[in-house]
């Protein structure tokens, strides 16, 4: 799935344009994760303090806004990858940019090769920070993250990419990795710690 980041909002409310199915609904991805690693963002569903139940990730089909304080407030949009017709017309509001990858399923490796290479390829892209995610480290037929970059020959996408890209390995269902991920787009977006 595709996850873009913005340092702000850009119109429409929150709900807006989400289907059944989404965060709201008992589905979770990264981004879901995410936040709950950040900590509540106030005046979103929960409140300051309130707990965030963990409901099981899920593959992601459609679209999910969520809201993550680092310490400024940042808007992420996850997208799933059956979307990838309509990722370019999120580009242009993106910040940052996080590409998920079923790390599980090896069925879909070549697929989701050529899906990133479209997205490192695209001109409104071209200067934006990329942060690989090789999530569902947690099953056991996970592929190890150099499996993963061997795959996707990620020496070579990394040398030929205009913008920065990293690499990180996660779970979104027991937490591993999100504390670097948190720590990426804090950096990126300006709020180092």
């Amino acid at each position: 799935s595709l996850t873009v980041g913005t340092a702000e909002r850009r119109g429409g409310s929150r709900g807006a344009g989400r289907a059944p199915g989404h965060a709201a609904h008992g589905r979770q991805g990264p981004a879901g994760a995410a936040r709950r690693a950040a900590g509540p963002v106030r005046g979103c569903a929960g409140g300051a303090g309130a707990a965030v139940p963990a409901p099981p990730p899920s593959r992601q089909v459609g679209t999910n806004l969520t809201d993550l304080r680092l310490p400024r407030r940042a808007t992420v949009r996850e997208l799933g990858g059956c979307m990838g017709p309509i990722w370019p017309s999120y580009y242009g509001e993106c910040s940052a940019l996080m590409f998920v990858v079923d790390a599980a399923n090896p069925s879909q490796v070549s697929n989701s090769c050529v899906q990133l290479l479209s997205v490192l390829s695209a001109a409104q892209l071209a200067s934006v920070p990329v942060l690989v995610l090789f999530n569902k480290i947690d099953l056991p037929c996970y592929m190890s993250l150099a499996e993963m970059k061997s795959l996707f020959r990620m020496q070579d996408i990394v040398s030929c990419a205009t913008q920065p890209v990293t690499t990180l390995e996660t779970s979104a269902r027991d937490g591993t990795g999100l504390a670097d991920v948190l720590q990426w787009l804090r950096a990126t977006l300006g709020d180092p710690r």
